[in-house]
């Protein structure tokens, strides 16, 4: 029988404690564990200034703490921000990993968030994370979240039965690898099939695919068409983006490719499929490639608008 999981969600804002706000990061991040099964109360939200004397309270009777404790807010740099300064003193162990990743993403997102204070680690049995008060910065938390969150919580529990035996050796030489990467015209409709066929192998556990297909609006306005443009540049530096994503997701295979040229409403402008022996590794990879191409390659669209006019994106 499964054991039951449980967590705590504590927020640090003084306006919210007053009822002068309304909270809205601590309620995503508790809707977020109940989806995962944890069994997560309200949050608890307190002032800022009243943010160390609670947080050391909790942490002195560890019998009492939940199997993930996330705070929200008191990360910034007014002298009442002292999440982080709170939680830090009561970490066993610290992942600066998972802060890492969480400052990258925040950073591609919104440039000032490297501004944001962050610290992730153990604290006896309790995996405990602090993120901004943002209800953006807290989204950012847990997609970092979200791939590991279960292995952490089983690990942090000491809970190593349940857990698949090692991969066999054969796995390995058939992962990290870039199966394929390209910038063509040819309809991408054409090319699922053999994408999934090359990218799969009977070691595979998990085969996913993203399609980022032409919507028929953006930004509020109607949109009838597109034709997207690439730098000469644009397929050496997918194939370095790609195969730095692989480098970083060492237990994937990855084929990629996207489309230049007219496109209709419907139509897939740009194909991702990633294959691993377990699912989170193949999530993963396949997110940050998306991403990471949408933010690095030099490809440019001009949409024709419902209005008859015409605007470029990416430039």
């Amino acid at each position: 029988m499964s054991q039951t999981r449980d967590a705590l969600v504590v927020v640090a804002s003084t306006r919210a404690a007053a009822g002068a706000l309304e909270d809205t990061s601590g309620a995503l991040a508790v809707e977020w564990l109940r989806g995962r099964g944890f069994a997560c109360p309200e949050p608890v939200i307190v002032a800022d200034a009243d943010i160390p004397g609670y947080l050391d309270g909790l942490f002195r009777a560890p019998a009492s703490l939940p199997d993930v404790l996330l705070t929200s807010g008191g990360t910034g740099l007014t002298p009442d921000d002292n999440t982080v300064e709170a939680i830090t003193p009561h970490l066993d162990k610290e992942l600066p990993g998972l802060v890492a990743e969480f400052f990258r993403r925040g950073a591609h997102n919104v440039p000032t968030a490297v501004l944001s204070g962050a610290v992730a680690g153990v604290a006896g049995r309790t995996f405990v994370m602090a993120l901004p008060g943002s209800r953006g910065g807290v989204s950012d938390g847990l997609a970092v979240l979200e791939p590991v969150i279960d292995h952490i919580v089983d690990q942090v529990r000491g809970r190593r039965a349940g857990h698949p035996p090692a991969d066999p050796g054969y796995v390995a030489e058939q992962t990290g690898k870039v199966i394929h990467t390209a910038i063509t015209e040819a309809p991408l409709e054409d090319l699922v099939a053999q994408a999934r066929r090359e990218t799969s192998t009977r070691a595979m556990g998990a085969l996913v695919s993203f399609d980022g297909v032409v919507r028929d609006h953006d930004g509020g306005q109607g949109v009838l068409g597109l034709t997207y443009s690439a730098h000469p540049d644009a397929p050496r530096v997918l194939a370095e983006v790609v195969g730095g994503v692989v480098t970083e997701h060492p237990a994937v295979r990855a084929w990629v490719a996207h489309r230049v040229g007219e496109l209709a409403i419907g139509e897939i402008a740009f194909l991702v499929v990633t294959a691993a022996a377990h699912r989170g590794p193949a999530f993963a990879a396949a997110e940050e490639i998306a991403d990471r191409v949408k933010a690095e390659v030099p490809i440019w669209k001009e949409q024709v608008m419902a209005d008859g006019t015409t605007q470029w994106v990416g430039l």
